[in-house]
């Protein structure tokens, strides 16, 4: 893909774009962009790259044949009149790689209606990935960066992605820190976990502390932990939503940096027609996949895993989640 030097002109129409849909989704993504020249995305993974599998001996999920799974479904979704955006975050560390993608999540925008939903993929999805063996839905994004990833989500989901923004950790806590930090209220287990003196209850937090708590594990299971990233998500939208035009920009030139994409001048320009005063009337809805009932804990080659049944997460994705008309 490659990220391209953008004009003065054109970074003012990413930054609207990126003030209506970036900073909305608030997630995690890449590294620092030196004035838009080529970065991560670029830092591809080859076909023989050995990915590291995550062992849980110690689960107590039933194992199961990975021959015996299937992947059929007769369910096609029309997502005709969404914009769809894939945020990635992702723990890479300086000098690094293309890694897993910790975070995924589908923004997807109905111009007409003004609705953004929010659905969290979770890491542990096992997924069909195209030219490579079945595995965790994180592991695409490690073999084969932005477009595997699309392809592994149309394949399972039937999700078109028309592009995908990505942010790593470090620049997160920035960019919350850019904003003054927002407030969450904590339960007393999140609070033990984000220290610094922090109560339960509603509490400000720096950058530092939202990402430890948006990436809070060891109390619950993934799918808390993707509603946590969820209320940091409404908490950055609400402090954006509440600056002038001018904050916004301002907001948006510190974070343009600190972002990577795959979308095309092209798509930009279409996109900021589109998302033009969407920001201040945007209703906002979150979800997660695989939806409840919907999915089998296992452990499949040493995996502890979530099997989704295809068909009705297909089904849930088309019919209760988007904002479709």
């Amino acid at each position: 893909m490659g990220t391209k030097k953008k004009s003065k002109l054109f970074v003012a129409i990413i930054a609207l774009i990126l003030v209506a849909v970036t900073v909305a989704a608030g997630l995690f993504v890449a590294d620092r962009i030196s004035e838009y020249s080529d970065n991560a995305e670029e830092n591809t993974t080859s076909s023989e790259t050995q990915i590291t599998v995550t062992t849980e001996p110690e689960s107590l999920l039933p194992e199961v044949d990975p021959d015996s799974i299937t992947w059929d479904s007769d369910y096609s979704g029309n997502s005709d009149g969404l914009i769809n955006f894939l945020f990635i975050g992702q723990d890479r560390r300086e000098n690094e790689g293309r890694q897993r993608s910790d975070a995924m999540i589908l923004c997807s925008l109905n111009p007409e209606t003004k609705e953004l939903s929010m659905i969290s993929f979770l890491r542990d999805l096992y997924v069909q990935i195209p030219g490579y063996e079945d595995n965790r839905l994180n592991a695409a994004y490690a073999y084969g960066g932005f477009s595997l990833l699309k392809e592994s989500l149309r394949k399972n989901f039937d999700v078109i992605v028309d592009g995908c923004i990505e942010v790593d950790f470090e620049n997160f806590k920035s960019i919350v820190d850019t904003i003054g930090g927002i407030e969450v209220e904590l339960t007393a287990a999140e609070a033990e976990i984000v220290g610094s003196g922090v109560k339960e209850g509603v509490c400000h937090l720096d950058g530092s502390q939202t990402l430890t708590y948006a990436r809070i594990r060891k109390i619950d299971s993934d799918f808390v932990r993707t509603k946590r990233q969820r209320n940091v998500l409404s908490a950055i939208l609400g402090k954006v939503k509440a600056m002038d035009v001018t904050g916004r920009l301002g907001f948006v030139s510190a974070v343009l940096p600190m972002i990577s994409t795959d979308m095309t001048d092209e798509q930009l320009m279409s996109l900021a027609m589109q998302l033009a005063g969407a920001l201040d009337k945007l209703e906002v809805t979150t979800h997660c996949v695989p939806a409840e009932g919907a999915y089998k804990s296992a452990t499949v080659r040493g995996m502890a895993v979530l099997i989704p049944d295809i068909e009705k997460n297909r089904k849930m994705i088309f019919e209760e989640y988007l904002p479709i008309n």
